[in-house]
């Protein structure tokens, strides 16, 4: 990648430059929809910063409590032509009693404390339900809140008070019109670094995210305390895909900017939306040659992973999702950070010579047949004077949470062994099995598969066939093969199919049942060509082994898992995991959010 316009801005230029763009100041359409490139809208007093942070609530006195509506936000967005802007009308956060906004307001709170939020939904009664769609879709207005990687509990705590609570059944939730209460006691030793909160309704996950219902959670901890990180401006990345009709995306009925059908955050997902960074469009920051910053990136997409590299530069990545490491490691430009749906990371950068670069995502692929293509996400422009700043230095403090688990530890705690299987099975249902007018596949190229359960009368709820999108006739689903405490085998093979298949929906679907406290090893495989994301709640996994094959071990809660399986060569990861702390029900499932409301999502129960 090469740098681009070195000219440099002069001491005068830069203290002449006389403001920064404050958190939730709304954007003119310039600024919002600006692109990259050397001049822009630099102007004679020097570059001006259009990267806007989200507006920040922070603990204080060990809690921090606040109050959450839903509700639409009609605004406009930057896309992919830097001189178009889009109006669109999507569900969004905002304070109670103030305006939703683009990306909700970031949430910072320290190991220790307590986080409360009183969440209200002001969106519109749910429209009439299509007869032809699975049941669980029929509630696009119905919500609910995640805490996506916090180690907190997952169940009731009492009447009117929810933990990190995602399994409400058919049509529950939070109904429009409702409030419901969310606490989550942060553990003192719970590991310092950037999560986030979003919606988790069965059936209703992929549409809210894919509009504007995100937002960032910090926990801050040790490596906050290191006092060269604490000198270190942060910047907060929320990465954000709306999907809308119109602009170049399918309408399927929907008007010009809105996110009303299920089809429209299922047909083609790779091809998504222009990517923005907390609400804008190709953002401008500005840094002093010699500062250091660190930056924290989180992908909210409901599909897409992000390859992130930044032209003439190092990104010292020093957290992998929200689970900090003692050393960094580092990515020249070039070599993408790879984050995948739901991921997170934390980099320190510190800059170059003055001029202009940016922040990219590399092509990357999404599957076998499907590639994301390069991006230009964000422009960098460095400038005189320097500002020479210390990097933080190693080892960075990393909480005993994140102690290795051992051979040793995993025996005495018990040395359960499962497989999970993650696996969409195409053209799984004939013709003639499907709902009147429903839309048909023809031809059907294979019959359904024999270790897919008959559906009997829960078709309807298995299958989206309401539109021709790419997946209609599909099931996804997840499988359990063999459950023991023998070794996997090191390279994964069919023997590991599990004997039926099971969307989340099903009547017969499997749940994990886990003791509290005990120490298990999971291997997860994929069996189709997309790279599904692997999403684990409450207890973060501790990554051994890729493709059966030893690998630095490392953790975190969000994971793609590699492309290319198939029913007889299946792909794998396999992880170890302390259930501590809390029992409760809770999920793991795919984080291509579609994916996961159409069945591809597993229960686990800690007792």
């Amino acid at each position: 990648m090469k740098l681009e316009n070195l000219k440099p801005v002069t001491r005068r230029d830069f203290l002449q430059l006389g403001f920064t763009v404050s958190a939730g100041l709304v954007l003119p359409q310039l600024l919002t929809s600006c692109g990259g490139g050397s001049n822009g809208d630099s102007g004679a007093l020097g570059p001006v910063q259009t990267f806007v942070q989200p507006q920040v609530l922070q603990s204080t006195a060990g809690v921090l409590d606040v109050s959450l509506s839903v509700s639409y936000l009609d605004t406009t967005i930057g896309t992919s032509n830097p001189s178009v802007s889009q109006n669109v009308s999507l569900r969004a956060y905002g304070i109670s009693g103030g305006l939703a906004v683009i990306t909700g307001p970031t949430l910072i709170v320290n190991t220790g404390d307590t986080l409360r939020i009183r969440l209200n939904n002001a969106l519109p009664p749910n429209p009439p339900p299509n007869p032809l769609n699975p049941s669980y879709l029929a509630y696009p207005n119905n919500t609910n809140m995640h805490t996506h990687g916090l180690h907190v509990y997952p169940g009731i705590i009492s009447s009117g008070l929810y933990g990190d609570y995602v399994v409400d059944g058919l049509g529950q939730g939070v109904a429009p019109g409702d409030v419901r209460q969310y606490q989550y006691q942060i553990p003192s030793n719970h590991p310092a670094g950037p999560f986030w909160y979003h919606p988790h309704l069965h059936g209703a996950t992929a549409m809210q995210v894919a509009s504007f219902m995100s937002g960032a959670l910090m926990v801050r901890g040790g490596v906050d305390n290191n006092p060269e990180m604490a000198a270190a401006t942060e910047l907060i990345f929320m990465f954000q895909a709306p999907y809308y009709s119109g602009n170049g995306n399918k309408i399927y009925g929907v008007a010009n900017g809105k996110l009303e059908n299920f089809s429209q955050v299922a047909d083609n997902p790779s091809a998504g939306s222009v990517v923005l960074i907390n609400g804008v469009r190709r953002p401008r920051i500005v840094m002093q040659s010699g500062e250091v910053q660190r930056w924290r990136f989180i992908n909210t997409q409901i599909f897409n992973p992000l390859s992130l590299s930044l032209d003439g530069h190092t990104l010292r990545r020093y957290t992998i999702d929200g689970f900090p490491r003692a050393f960094y490691q580092n990515f020249s430009a070039g070599t993408g950070i790879k984050l995948d749906a739901g991921a997170r990371s934390s980099v320190i950068v510190e800059a170059g010579l003055p001029g202009t670069y940016y922040l990219r995502t590399l092509s990357v692929n999404v599957s076998t047949l499907g590639i994301v293509p390069e991006d230009i996400l964000a422009e960098i422009v460095v400038v005189a004077p320097a500002n020479p700043m210390p990097i933080p230095s190693e080892p960075l403090a990393v909480t005993a949470f994140l102690t290795p688990i051992t051979d040793e530890e995993l025996a005495a705690k018990g040395g359960m062994k499962r497989n999970i299987v993650f696996r969409a099975i195409s053209n799984a249902l004939l013709n003639n099995s499907l709902p009147p007018n429903a839309a048909k596949l023809s031809p059907i190229t294979q019959a359904p598969a024999s270790n897919l359960l008959s559906p009997g009368s829960e078709i309807q709820d298995w299958v989206y066939n309401t539109d021709l999108t790419s997946v209609m006739n599909t099931v996804f689903s997840i499988g359990s093969a063999s459950t023991s405490a023998s070794t996997t085998p090191a390279t994964p093979t069919a023997t590991t199919n599990p004997g039926q298949y099971y969307p989340f929906q099903s009547a017969s679907a499997i749940t994990q049942t886990v003791p509290l406290d005990s120490v298990e090893e999971w291997t997860v495989y994929n069996m189709n060509s997309v790279g599904h994301t692997f999403h684990i709640h409450v207890n973060p996994m501790y990554v051994i082994k890729i493709n059966g094959q030893p690998v630095t071990p490392f953790w975190c809660d969000t994971l793609a898992l590699p492309i290319g399986g198939t029913p007889s060569v299946p792909t794998s990861i396999t992880f170890r995991s302390r259930f501590r702390d809390f029992t409760g029900p809770y999920v793991m499932h795919c984080h291509m959010l579609a994916h996961e409301d159409l069945g591809m999502m597993q229960g686990v129960t800690v007792t």
